[in-house]
Formats: C-alpha cells, structure tokens, sequence
C-alpha cells in the first residue's frame, strides 16, 4: 500500500513539473492601443476619462482566459492614465482579441499633455503600455505585458 501511495505521489509531482513547465513558458501578449477617445467631463471635476481601445495578440500556441488586466500609459514619455477592469474575455491560441477600458487621469496630466503636444511639431504620439494580465486559471495568475508604439491622429 505505501509503495502504490509513492508512485502515486512520485507521477501526480511529475504531472505538475510538466505542467509547470508548460505555463512558465507562456511568452507575454502584445498590447496595443488602438483608439483614444476624450469622453466627456462630469461637470465641475478636475478629472478626464478617456476610452482606450487596445488589442492584445496571443504568439502562445494555447487560448489564454483572462479576467482582468492593468495597466498604465504614457504618451510621449508623460504618464497620462493607469486603467483597471474586470471584464472578462478569451485570449485565442495564435490570435487577437479586442476590448475597450475606461480609465480616469487627472486634469493636470491631460493640461501637461496638451502642453507637450502644443510645443512639438510633428502630431505623432509615442506611446508606452505596460502592466498585466489576471488570469482565470493555472498556477501563473498573472502575465505581465509591455509595448511601445505610435499614435497617429
């Protein structure tokens, strides 16, 4: 009985090796941000919300849950937003999905930001997005993501 108890324990470590093996090798998303709309301001706040559209494209040969993601943003090297949700949606294996968060930034970060764009002469935004997955099952929870990019008006 305690030898069948021992091959049991010695085949169910090495089931959680491999599969340990499998998610460790999960390769980051690419993030990027596809739309950034301006929405419009509750009267009398010193906050802008803004809907940033972003598409995530999966290189791992296996669907990805996710159930959240964070994240933060900076356009020309200036932070404008950090968004949050928990809207939930499907990362398919070797391909993209879509999805919009709504994040909130401060008054003075967009005033900064207009101040930057007013002083350069090309309209073109750099962008920089980092932050994380959450996801819905395994033993990594969490994948961390970040890219750089362009926006052009």
């Amino acid at each position: 009985m305690r030898s069948q108890l021992a091959r049991l324990a010695v085949v169910l470590a090495l089931f959680a090796v491999a599969g340990c093996a499998s998610i460790a090798s999960l390769q980051a998303p690419e993030v990027q941000v596809t739309s950034l709309q301006m929405l419009d301001p509750e009267p009398g706040s010193l906050e802008q919300r803004f809907a940033i559209g972003l598409r995530l494209i999966n290189p791992n040969n296996r669907a990805i849950a996710v159930e959240g993601l964070d994240f933060e943003l900076d356009l020309n090297n200036l932070r404008l937003a950090r968004g949050v949700t928990s809207s939930a949606f499907d990362l398919p294996r070797l391909g993209e999905a879509e999805t919009v968060v709504v994040v909130t930034t401060s008054l003075f970060d967009v005033l900064r930001q207009a101040m930057d764009l007013a002083g350069r002469r090309d309209a073109t935004m750099d962008y920089r997005l980092r932050g994380r997955l959450h996801l819905g099952s395994g033993f990594v929870r969490t994948l961390p993501f970040d890219h750089q990019g362009k926006l052009v008006p």
